[in-house]
């Protein structure tokens, strides 16, 4: 079965204001157009989606996790600075004599990298903590995961559009439809080393004093949980550290867009999750392979 459409374009489909999400193509998480298109260029605009089994909505698109004026990030500046720095996406009116912390990422200021023997390294987002002079004290590193997708939801985001008169499927034909679903084992492959390397990067650096940050859907986080054994130890913030915050949405609210609610807060150490990851607790009984090997050479060998 192909996954459900939950939301295009910051809206659900039943929602007094989809029909002009549709049209404006506008994304409200980030006050821009949404770039989220097809490989050949027919709009997308898939913000969340929900598979058969489970109708609770995941989300599909980094910016959706943006809502609320970054609220993710805020939440990230509160856990690693505390209520009392606040975080500036406007610069215009200058610092508070106190300081704040100042994001770098898309659309604000830029993505910063660092470079060694041929190898760039980045993070989507860098939160510093300056004092009213503009003064580093410190720095968090964030990395923003959603999931991906297999497959194609092509033909529902083409059928939404199409009803609402949406351009952004002009001169494109109905496409046919197609399976498509959630894929988690993507991210587990991909993401994990990723945040072991970079939390040895910022191990070394000595402004950075609670390390990493991960944030994602609520779903990947448990599927990287059960990816890793659910063994991790429990840490405090602390160099080398690496804390996920996932997030839903609260789908009892009355409020559209769906208002995201945070799920916990768990911080370990790199170390500890490659540990983990190269020692998994939750893998086949011992021999599995071996029978499985044993009985497809018995099917083989029956047809001779």
């Amino acid at each position: 079965m192909p996954l459900k459409v939950t939301e295009l374009f910051g809206h659900s489909p039943d929602s007094t204001g989809f029909g002009d999400a549709v049209r404006s193509r506008n994304c409200p998480f980030i006050n821009t157009r949404c770039r989220k298109n097809f490989s050949d260029g027919m709009a997308s605009g898939l913000c969340s989606a929900s598979a058969t089994k489970n109708p609770a909505p995941v989300i599909c698109c980094p910016q959706r996790l943006y809502a609320n004026d970054y609220q993710v990030l805020r939440q990230v500046c509160e856990s690693a600075f505390g209520t009392s720095v606040s975080m500036l996406t406007d610069l215009t009116g200058g610092l508070p004599s106190n300081g704040a912390a100042i994001p770098f990422g898309q659309r604000l200021g830029k993505e910063l990298k660092v470079k060694s023997r041929g190898s760039s390294y980045s993070f989507d987002w860098i939160i510093a903590q300056v004092d009213g002079n503009g003064e580093l004290l410190e720095f968090v590193a964030v990395e923003v995961q959603t999931i991906d997708t297999t497959g194609s939801y092509r033909k529902q985001s083409w059928d939404l559009q199409s009803l609402h008169r949406g351009d952004g499927v002009k001169g494109y034909s109905q496409p046919e439809a197609k399976q498509s679903n959630f894929n988690f084992e993507n991210v587990n492959k991909r993401i994990l080393p990723q945040l072991i390397t970079k939390g040895h990067l910022l191990r070394v650096e000595e402004q950075c004093k609670k390390g990493l940050f991960f944030i994602c859907p609520t779903p990947v986080l448990k599927r990287i949980y059960s990816r890793v054994g659910n063994q991790l130890a429990e840490y405090s913030l602390q160099p080398g550290s690496i804390t996920f915050q996932d997030y839903s949405f609260d789908v009892s609210s009355t409020i559209r867009p769906f208002p995201l609610v945070m799920g916990s807060s768990f911080t370990t150490t790199h170390d500890q999750l490659a540990l983990a990851f190269s020692s998994p607790q939750n893998l086949p009984p011992k021999n599995s392979y071996s029978k499985v090997v044993s009985e497809a050479i018995k099917e083989r060998l029956s047809g001779i």
